[in-house]
């Protein structure tokens, strides 16, 4: 199932929500875009030349854009006020990319805007369990053996059998240490465990004098609560009250969604809601990741989104707190680091940031592609074909 296009903006001087709605693709909503008190007449006049850029221009030839900073870009490029993009460009790609816009890349906003004019945001049936379940369902048709709670402590090089060891041990049993040999190995970790594993291959241990690169976090946390939800639209909700009402203390949220609104199916039992919120970095600091603080504060700030339902949030046993989650390695850094995750179709799989690999190993995640779930699957696609042509060589 699809979010709505568009958004509903929490701004510091209005109760309601108010409306971001995306002409191009519901018209109808036409007049609610002029009229919204999201931006000015003319942000929104500015907004022209944004969506002509994206929806004209092919990936490629976004990425091939003289590169700048998102805030820069927004400010300097399209004139947008300031006012517009703390109200929104702000929460809603800071959403995205978990960092400030003056450390995302001009390249990437136009990739996601891109995205997002054309397609949709969607939540699967099922949960997002149901992606894996999928992914790993079709592999195991096709005769692959998975095994989970496996921890890979190292890789080294068999010269003598011209394969691989795989020292491995599970999480439940830290005893349980094996060997698992392979002809080939794709690492499709975060960019820390990469470095890790490939760092003590014999050959290849000057990829530990290699730059970190940065990752971002993330937080979000958890609300179940009986029926109706206080928004009943599938759309996702921002905190446009302002950059000092936001990503702080006092006002944790960026974005709020109810996903059983939008999806039905696997996210709430019937009679009930699923609430979403995230948080990012500096908010979860400032509360030293305190759960019972975050959800304090948190709860304090939907209560005067929603007033409505404000005795029913405070209400711990009504709002159940189902969980919170904090993500440490959630993205990584994509701009005016070495090794930025910026490089639309990815990198060479066969090497680690220039590095040639050894014959055999394959690298994938979005750390080597884009920091988004579409460079994580593509960087896979790349190493899973590479693996392939390697075998088929290897064994004729």
């Amino acid at each position: 199932a699809q979010f709505l296009p568009g958004a509903r903006v929490k701004l510091a001087d209005r109760d309601d929500l108010a409306p971001v709605s995306d002409p191009l693709r519901r018209r109808r909503d036409i007049l609610k875009a002029i009229t919204s008190p999201v931006g000015s007449l003319v942000d929104k006049a500015r907004l022209v030349p944004l969506f002509y850029n994206v929806v004209t221009k092919n990936v490629e030839d976004l990425f091939s854009m003289e590169e700048t900073n998102t805030l820069t870009c927004l400010k300097d490029k399209y004139k947008f006020s300031d006012e517009f993009i703390s109200s929104f460009f702000a929460p809603f790609l800071e959403g995205i990319y978990l960092t400030p816009l003056e450390k995302q890349s001009s390249r990437m906003f136009h990739f996601v805007f891109r995205m997002f004019t054309l397609g949709s945001a969607s939540l699967p049936a099922g949960g997002m369990q149901s992606v894996t379940n999928q992914l790993g369902n079709k592999a195991q048709n096709l005769g692959v053996k998975i095994e989970c709670d496996s921890l890979v402590l190292s890789l080294e090089k068999d010269d003598l059998n011209k394969r691989f060891r795989l020292r491995v041990k599970s999480h439940s049993n830290p005893k349980s240490e094996r060997v698992v040999k392979a002809s080939s190995v794709v690492i499709a970790t975060d960019e820390m465990v990469s470095r890790r594993l490939l760092g003590n291959v014999d050959g290849l241990n000057k990829i530990n004098d290699l730059p970190v690169l940065s990752q971002r976090s993330v937080g979000c946390i958890y609300y179940a609560f009986p029926s109706p939800a206080p928004l009943q639209e599938p759309i996702l909700i921002l905190n446009g009250e302002g950059n000092e009402s936001r990503n702080s203390k006092d006002f944790p949220i960026n974005n709020v969604c109810f996903p059983s609104v939008v999806q039905q199916n696997g996210y709430a039992p019937d009679g009930y809601e699923l609430c979403s919120v995230s948080m990012l970095e500096n908010a979860i600091n400032e509360h030293s990741r305190d759960i019972e603080s975050l959800d304090s504060s948190v709860r304090n700030q939907l209560a005067k989104w929603f007033p409505s339902h404000a005795s029913q949030i405070m209400d711990e046993s009504t709002w159940e707190l189902k969980g919170i989650y904090f993500i440490n390695n959630a993205q990584p850094c994509h701009f005016e680091e070495d090794g930025s995750a910026n490089i639309h179709g990815g990198r060479d799989c066969t090497k680690y940031r220039g590095i040639p690999l050894t014959p055999g190993i394959f690298v994938a995640g979005d750390h080597v592609a884009t920091s988004t779930f579409n460079g994580a699957l593509e960087s896979g696609v790349n190493a899973g074909e590479a693996a392939s042509s390697f075998l088929q060589v290897i064994r004729f």
